[in-house]
């Protein structure tokens, strides 16, 4: 196999690429289609019909095989929505997916995030595809917009790249499409063992929560925890407390003001309990003065994506408040300790309760009102200390086992980057390519 000869590229983020590539601007390879509104959410009926419907959030970096939602043609016909032929390229340009790219593997509509993109014929459509995958996070770096930053499709149009000719696309393109295929086979098993590691998790600190170290069950009157130990008791949350449940501030956390209490909101904590350090919003004291949190108060989330989501104010170095959307409970020590009453939370029996509370419900919202009935069991406060000894030794052996199955995925996610951006510029040339082009060309 001959190898490439490379050159200067003259631009700084592709480098040196192959002499014999042809250096062109995006708006002469490819035709950019911006995607019309998003019907009216208000009208339940558009979402009941067979015409697939794209939303940023189905973008999956590969082939768009299906999607949550199905849209009528009356739902077409009564918006500015386009329907965008099989084997489009998408691109998200704003919002929380900004820069996630995916293929149409059939004829579908999308929403207004979405930029439908449509190669010429002399370029190959996997090709653009893993282009826009090395040149994505220059797009999103490029962005402009302050809280919902946009990718600019006139940037992009002015992209150059280094095109070979139609077989060598191809050739690269088949190359890339088995490497991703195989390396995103192994992160998938990565995710996978750390999600056994969570269930494992789970299933052990439930047993220790309704069972602990007794042989000796009594039946209880929950379906959620059937039989607990004799010397336990199964209380309503609202009788292991101090004082009621409370609620946040209403306030829209604006400031960030270091020196003022700082205002704890739901996307200030992650699903470990995790306190953020790059979130920090503040209100000022005699705001906050009436929500304010001390050691130990727990925080539940009360509606949307993250509700039944619980933090524990713990070890803080300042003053905190919380955020409205978050319900407090304070315990009463002599019979709940407040880590006991956080890693409950972690359980399946608090997931159980959790969903019971959604069937009943026509939105997910889990108020104060049905927070205090949730079924806790209580065991003496030295069953407690020991359950919660148990339970934070196994939680460190899975963050310590997890953290590094995650160091593997984001070594294993970054070569997977590299190695499109190497390849699609030339730099890493294809193992047997020639014969690959021979067979190509034969074949076409």
């Amino acid at each position: 196999m001959m190898k490439y000869e490379l050159t200067s590229s003259g631009i700084d983020w592709i480098g040196n690429v192959p002499k014999h590539w042809r250096k062109e601007k995006i708006f002469r390879a490819a035709e950019f289609v911006t995607s019309g509104g998003t019907p009216r959410s208000g009208n339940e009926a558009y979402y009941d019909g067979d015409i697939y419907w794209i939303q940023s959030g189905d973008l999956n970096d590969g082939y768009v095989t299906d999607t949550e939602k199905k849209i009528t043609q009356d739902a077409i016909d009564n918006s500015s929505a386009k329907i965008f032929p099989k084997d489009t390229l998408l691109v998200a340009m704003y919002g929380a997916t900004i820069g996630k790219l995916g293929i149409q593997a059939m004829e579908a509509a999308t929403n207004q995030a979405c930029c439908g993109i449509y190669p010429t014929k002399r370029i190959e459509l996997k090709f653009l595809f893993y282009f826009f995958h090395a040149v994505k996070d220059k797009y999103i770096s490029d962005s402009y917009g302050g809280g919902q930053p946009n990718i600019s499709q006139s940037l992009i149009k002015q992209t150059y790249f280094f095109v070979p000719d139609k077989i060598e696309q191809i050739a690269i393109a088949k190359y890339l499409e088995k490497a991703c295929a195989d390396l995103d086979r192994v992160i998938e098993i990565k995710h996978k063992q750390i999600e056994n590691l969570q269930q494992q998790l789970k299933s052990q600190t439930s047993n220790w929560f309704t069972k602990g170290n007794q042989s000796e069950l009594k039946k209880t009157d929950s379906p959620i925890i059937p039989e607990i130990p004799k010397n336990w008791q199964l209380l309503k949350l609202k009788r292991v407390l101090e004082e009621k449940l409370k609620y946040g501030a209403n306030e829209s956390g604006d400031l960030d003001n270091p020196d003022d209490p700082r205002y704890i909101r739901i996307t200030d904590f992650d699903d470990d309990g995790t306190l953020r350090d790059d979130t920090f919003k503040s209100l000022p004291p005699e705001v906050a003065k009436e929500y304010l949190l001390s050691e130990g108060d727990i925080l539940f989330a009360r509606s949307g994506a993250t509700v039944g989501k619980t933090f524990i104010f713990k070890n803080y170095k300042g003053i905190a408040c919380y955020a409205g959307y978050l319900i407090k409970a304070v315990t009463l020590k002599y019979k709940m300790l407040p880590d006991y009453l956080y890693y409950y939370t972690k359980t399946k029996m608090y997931e159980d309760w959790k969903n019971l509370i959604f069937t009943q419900a026509t939105i997910q919202n889990i108020g104060a009102d049905k927070y205090q009935y949730l079924p806790v069991p209580v065991p003496p406060i030295e069953e407690q200390k020991d359950i919660l000894r148990k339970t934070e030794l196994l939680n460190k052996k899975v963050k310590t086992a997890q953290s590094t199955i995650e160091k593997q995925i984001t070594t294993l996610m970054n070569y997977k980057k590299s190695l499109i951006h190497e390849v699609i510029t030339g730099k890493k040339q294809v193992y047997g390519l020639s014969e690959e082009k021979s067979k190509l060309q034969t074949a076409l």
